[in-house]
């Protein structure tokens, strides 16, 4: 009884912390698990460019001596000057953020939802991973890849992979389960596009609307938030501040009276802010998404690429001695769990063996037989003493057991022994 009201009182406090959030967006693991604040992403990403240095300079040293041991000529590692800065990934990262939008528009003509999710996978990968160990070449594919399989628009990889130059169907399959663990396997995101719809409608709703405008405003939003994709916009703000913001761009007139009015019909408790905070959002917003509309200098970047190939992590390129050794190693890893499993199975039938005995297997051949109906057969060599015809041409009756063993067949019932 004590472990029955403990056990519900335990179940109670457990039940009071599922409390809903405003919203169904902050309720899902995206709220949860990838939003930051601005020094939060600076420091995240400062800590893995440093431990990614720091791991690339080690597989270079190791890569050096295998190539030695191999007879072969290996250059110096390059400097710490040389390893690529925080600014120098996130640029790079950038160009091919813009990349897999032409792609996937250009190339594929897929619609948003399957430019904005690849687009966040490419940017949460990059906040668990450094571009010096993994090129945003193979992960940039892979991102748009899973994506199209995620929000029900897949792609067959023979007419996925012709898309990019010099892409082997083997590196996204190598790569795709790399991405989704990064992910955490959380394949679901909320994008701005369905909350910028949603303003739209309810800016409709403000007594005499300009209804032209409303709808005219939405194709520049949209423009607006695909710059926005190239920003840590949503690491930071809710997908209805992003869209809100993308809106205002458009029509910043339009959004204010909208504002006005809602703020003086509900108070200042609409949408859980102050108006004079929100608009603070917005502004910071409009901000964010104006650099993210800013030509990237095309220069700069192929000096960065040209940089990584001489920094990245050995040990992810293929073709490489450590990469090999890696690989090798890889394989004699799985080949022991293979091992392990089957001898763990040999063992579990010997313990079933040894409970119920061996396997019955028949030792009788076909040529050892004697039909004695259409559906019994029984050994020549067994014995029937005590056992009789039927009279009924049933067949022979055990007198031992009272079964009827065999017989004539159906097309013979109802004939006596002595007709047969």
């Amino acid at each position: 009884m004590a472990d029955e009201q403990a056990e519900a009182s335990s179940s109670s406090a457990w039940s009071k912390t599922l409390v809903a959030g405003p919203s169904p967006y902050h309720e899902s693991s995206q709220y949860r698990d990838w939003r930051y604040s601005p020094s939060q992403l600076t420091s995240l990403r400062e800590a893995l460019n440093k431990k990614s240095v720091e791991v690339v300079t080690r597989n270079t040293e190791l890569e050096k001596e295998a190539q030695k041991k191999l007879g072969h000529d290996f250059q110096d590692p390059p400097p710490l000057t040389s390893y690529l800065s925080v600014q120098d990934e996130q640029l790079l990262l950038r160009f091919y953020l813009s990349q897999a939008s032409t792609i996937i528009r250009q190339g594929f003509g897929l619609p948003e939802v399957v430019e904005s999710t690849a687009m966040s996978y490419l940017k949460r990968f990059y906040l668990k991973n450094s571009v010096m160990e993994w090129h945003p070449r193979i992960i940039m594919p892979t991102c748009i890849y899973l994506a199209a399989k995620t929000t029900n628009y897949p792609v067959l990889m023979e007419h996925f992979t012709p898309k990019f130059a010099k892409l082997d169907a083997q590196e996204i399959i190598d790569t795709e389960f790399v991405v989704s663990q990064s992910l955490s396997f959380q394949f679901w995101v909320r994008t701005p596009e369905k909350a910028l719809r949603g303003w739209a409608l309810d800016l409709q709703t403000k007594p005499k609307a300009d209804v032209k405008a409303v709808k005219k405003s939405i194709s520049s939003a949209l423009t607006f938030l695909s710059a926005s994709r190239l920003t840590d916009a949503e690491f930071i703000f809710t997908p209805s501040q992003i869209s809100l913001a993308a809106l205002r761009l458009a029509d910043r007139g339009l959004v204010d009276e909208y504002l006005e009015w809602k703020y003086e019909e509900n108070g200042e408790t609409t949408f859980g802010l102050t108006k004079g905070r929100l608009v603070e959002i917005l502004v910071e917003l409009e901000a964010m998404i104006e650099t993210g509309k800013t030509e990237l200098d095309r220069k700069t970047v192929k000096d960065i690429d040209k940089r990584l190939k001489q920094c990245s992590n050995p040990a992810k390129i293929p073709g490489t001695a450590l990469y090999i050794q890696r690989k090798e190693e890889q394989a004699k890893e799985v080949a022991a769990q293979k091992a392990e499993k089957t001898l763990k199975l040999k063992e579990g039938m010997s313990d079933r063996d040894m409970v119920f005995g061996d396997v019955i297997r028949p030792t009788q051949s076909k040529k050892d037989t004697k039909t004695w109906s259409p559906r019994v057969t029984m050994g020549s060599d067994r014995p029937l003493d005590g056992a009789k015809m039927e009279p009924s041409g049933m067949g022979l009756k055990d007198e031992a057991m009272g079964n009827l063993i065999g017989g004539a067949g159906l097309r013979d019932i109802g004939k006596t022994h002595e007709d047969i």
